[in-house]
């Protein structure tokens, strides 16, 4: 555990909330950069708000914005979501933003993970590597950092001690080298009360997020997960998604119970636009669950959105399915549930 500070071993007895338990709101982060999309500003923009929009229905909504924008991103967002001036280089606060956790008592605490770009992936991230302690800051909370690289898309919590991330991400060298997992899981224990660590494969072959757990799998349910089929034409995604399949299958959670298995199939990937760089989106379980709701992806897929909204509803059957076209926000790599950050109803 040496290249953990040891200023960073100290933190309160913390638990980590399932996201379906009560919000007190959600962040977000306004996109500055069409760069990451190729696409118009305009049209990611677009996607954004009608996200921000859908979530607003559940929960309050807090907007990071560059301090020169906040004028047109009032315009573009409305007048019911607050907006909060601060610099910062990319828009997927999931990754670069602080996870929300409760210390003893119910009050809340912000994790801020050593955010370094995805593995430097990207070649700045300095202002983004302190919006976990900024954010946190604004929120009143004490901060728990964190020596170990990770982003908030690399985890899934049940709320009752149990986390599912993967292999790709937290042992890669360009996050973690040379870790162990027990040290890991012990991080994951300080950080967010965990008491069992499920680990999947991953996929080696995804680039920038390395194969973050919420385009993979989601727990919808103490005991019950959402997986996501493979419906890809290149075979070495379907590999990728068969090898996370058995590695989930014949688990069991923090409180020994085996885990009951969802099926959700991701969109196609064939003609989906951008193919470089970060790649293209495809995933539905890649979405937010709201206080009485879940916002989720379409693609413009008449047949396939609609398939993977019924299995999504089935397996949220007491929540309202609102489903957002993210057909240009997909572009950028990633979906709804990489753009936003639940903050737990402080107790």
């Amino acid at each position: 555990m040496s290249q953990f500070d040891a200023n960073d071993l100290i933190a309160p007895k913390v638990h980590m909330p399932a996201e379906w338990e009560p919000h007190g709101g959600c962040l977000m982060i306004w996109p500055c950069d069409a760069l990451a999309w190729g696409r118009a500003l305009a049209d990611v923009r677009r996607d954004y708000a009608a996200v921000a929009q859908a979530i607003r229905r559940f929960e309050p909504l807090t907007m990071v914005v560059q301090p020169d924008a906040v004028a047109s991103a009032r315009d573009a967002l409305g007048g019911d979501i607050d907006l909060l001036p601060l610099p910062y280089n990319d828009a997927w606060v999931r990754d670069s933003g602080p996870t929300l956790v409760r210390r003893a008592g119910g009050k809340l605490a912000a994790v801020a993970w050593r955010f370094n770009g995805w593995g430097g992936a990207i070649p700045d991230f300095s202002l983004d590597a302190q919006l976990g302690r900024q954010l946190g800051a604004h929120l009143g909370t004490p901060i728990i950092n964190s020596a170990l690289a990770m982003e908030g898309g690399a985890i899934h919590v049940d709320g009752d001690g149990t986390l599912l991330t993967t292999e790709t991400v937290v042992f890669n060298d360009n996050r973690n080298p040379g870790i162990s997992r027990a040290c890991a899981e012990a991080e994951f224990a300080r950080t967010l009360g965990i008491e069992r660590t499920i680990w999947l494969p991953g996929n080696p072959h995804e680039h920038g997020t390395n194969g973050h757990i919420d385009g993979i799998v989601c727990f919808v349910r103490p005991g019950v997960v959402l997986f996501e089929t493979s419906a890809s034409a290149r075979p070495h995604y379907r590999e990728v998604t068969d090898r996370n399949h058995a590695a989930l299958r014949n688990q069991v959670d923090a409180r020994g119970r085996k885990l009951e298995i969802l099926y959700v199939q991701e969109a196609p990937d064939e003609g989906r636009g951008q193919t470089e760089g970060w790649g293209y989106s495809t995933s539905y379980v890649n979405f937010y669950i709201a206080n009485g709701g879940v916002v989720m992806p379409a693609f413009g897929l008449a047949r396939q959105d609609a398939a993977a909204r019924e299995a999504v509803a089935a397996a949220f059957p007491d929540r309202e399915i609102a489903q957002v076209d993210i057909s240009c926000l997909a572009a950028g790599g990633g979906g709804i549930h990489c753009i936003t950050q639940q903050i737990p109803q402080a107790l």
